[in-house]
């Protein structure tokens, strides 16, 4: 025997009316004229063959086998109910092992980390701040966010953004020392304080681009070589000498005026920065939705 689906619209208007005492509070509910409501109850009684309410009495009052009608149609109508609304995706959650550098971290990465845990409050995050990328799954880290191009054997690399190289120095020193109008100056004028390469151990070169794509290199003499970026805002605030930072670095020094920007026309050289993984590891979906909100918000 095939079962008669209108009698499910039926139902319907049965437990509004029994949920709200009256066909007109029911009609409202659900949209209907109220004279709608009373045929849609009158059909459903003679389907079923049950008299659901007594209409002798001055309220609207179920009969018995309206209450166990009733009983039995509310659970039935909460199942369709369900069935039939999406199913909502699964939260994320879990805990992700986040290696990064001394630039990348403090002045990227950490600003941006609020909008993402807020958008996934079930997810934790480590962030440690390493000189090297190293290993990633033997150190246990899920993915590593860094500027530069390391050495990166057995690992998924995306480009995530660049950052353009400036050459700072503080006010106090170019009062006292001026300051330089071409790169040739600062190897033969000026103080400087470089960068040391963790791999080599020797201070990292500096290369200048213009506007047009001329490059000039120079690796200036120095008292101080430093191996991350806070300490060459410092030295650089102590009117130490002359340094080159990323502008993301750069950018709350130079905002207080405690740096100054100087060869501007020779800032044009871009540094990249990228996100790797292990090229053959599960990704967990909290790794993917970090790993795809990182791409938005600091896509090249």
């Amino acid at each position: 025997m095939l079962f008669d689906g209108r009698i499910i619209a039926g139902i319907t208007v049965f437990v509004a009316v029994a949920r709200t005492g009256s066909y007109a509070r029911a009609s409202e509910l659900l949209g209907l004229s109220r004279s709608g409501v009373g045929k849609a109850i009158g059909r459903l009684e003679e389907r079923t063959g049950l008299r659901l309410f007594d209409r002798n009495a001055r309220a609207l009052k179920l009969t018995d086998q309206g209450r166990l009608f009733l009983d039995e149609a509310t659970p039935m109508l909460e199942a369709l109910g369900r069935i039939a609304t999406p199913a909502a995706p699964a939260e994320i959650r879990g805990r992700l092992r986040v290696s990064t550098d001394g630039a990348f971290g403090p002045d990227v990465l950490i600003p941006i980390l609020p909008d993402f845990l807020a958008e996934h409050p079930r997810v934790r995050l480590d962030v440690l701040v390493r000189d090297r990328i190293d290993n990633l799954l033997t150190d246990g880290f899920d993915v590593a966010l860094r500027f530069g191009d390391p050495d990166a054997r057995g690992l998924d690399k995306q480009l995530l953004m660049k950052s353009r190289v400036l050459t700072c120095a503080s006010p106090g020193y170019l009062a006292r020392h001026g300051t330089p109008m071409v790169p040739e100056d600062i190897g033969e004028e000026h103080r400087c304080v470089r960068l040391i390469d963790d791999v080599t151990g020797r201070p990292h070169a500096w290369h200048f681009i213009d506007a047009a794509g001329e490059t000039r290199t120079i690796a200036p003499e120095c008292g101080l070589t430093v191996n991350d970026a806070a300490s060459l805002i410092a030295a650089a605030r102590c009117d130490h000498g002359i340094v080159r930072l990323l502008d993301v670095v750069a950018e709350g020094p130079l905002r207080t005026g405690e740096l100054v920007e100087i060869l501007p026309e020779w800032n044009c050289l871009r540094w990249p920065a990228y996100l790797y993984t292990p090229d053959d590891a599960h990704r967990s979906p909290a790794l993917e939705a970090f790993m795809g909100f990182v791409r938005r918000r600091l896509s090249a």
